[in-house]
């Protein structure tokens, strides 16, 4: 397995991470970047900041200077706070002027913010936006759970909302012009394609799950991991 890889700021050597993400195996290159202090992929950056630092950047406005950098050199930029934010109530003259700070380059700048607790967390941290750098948002909601109330009508939305591409308020559509889930998956592709808000596409998609032979379901080696 070809170890992921990570390019460092030449500051962060005594930092303890580096040394941590070796552990995680995660190969570090280090660089003298102007940008950031972790690099993980061209649109992936970490800005690394422990309590104090954080506290003292807020005063002397390095942080939004740097946020400011970060958002427009990175597509997806993370400022990474390390260390007990306990500490933060001892540093700070005003609780609020910091945290309206915080809210300030989350916003303004879209910075993403992490929080870890020593070294070890934030290589981990570190190592965990690697592994899922290509990671992809769902691209349909998952059917929600099946309904344990016995009232036939609930039982008839989950039935019907479980077709592709097909969720609870499109369900209770198909329910109101049809009446039974019987007469719904009896339907042809150009009587689905009719309805309101269902279209040629996702009625083909429907009719190719109804009417496929069922051949048994082989888990992936990725599903099976996210399921343990």
């Amino acid at each position: 397995m070809i170890p992921a890889r990570v390019v460092a700021d030449e500051r962060e050597k005594a930092s303890g991470v580096p040394e941590e993400l070796s552990k995680l195996n995660v190969r570090v290159y280090f660089s003298r970047l102007s940008v950031a202090d972790y690099v993980l992929s061209p649109e992936i950056a970490v800005e690394r900041k422990a309590v104090r630092d954080l506290v003292s950047s807020v005063y002397d406005s390095r942080l939004f200077y740097q946020a400011a950098r970060l958002s427009s050199s990175y597509a997806k930029p993370y400022l990474l706070v390390e260390g007990d934010s306990r500490e933060v109530e001892k540093l700070v003259k005003n609780l609020k002027s910091y945290y309206g700070a915080i809210a300030n380059v989350t916003l303004a700048y879209g910075l993403r913010v992490l929080f870890t607790a020593n070294p070890t967390e934030t290589a981990i941290a570190i190592a965990e936006l690697l592994s899922h750098a290509r990671a992809k948002p769902l691209t349909r909601m998952p059917a929600e759970t099946p309904p344990k109330a016995k009232a036939i009508a609930v039982q008839q939305v989950y039935a019907v909302s479980s077709m592709p591409g097909v969720g609870r308020k499109l369900a209770e559509r198909l329910l109101a012009k049809y009446g039974t889930p019987r007469r719904i998956m009896s339907l042809t592709a150009g009587e689905l394609a009719m309805t309101p808000g269902i279209g040629w596409k996702r009625a083909e998609k429907i009719k190719e799950m109804l009417d496929s032979k069922y051949t048994k379901f082989e888990k992936g080696k990725d599903q099976m991991r996210l399921e343990e």
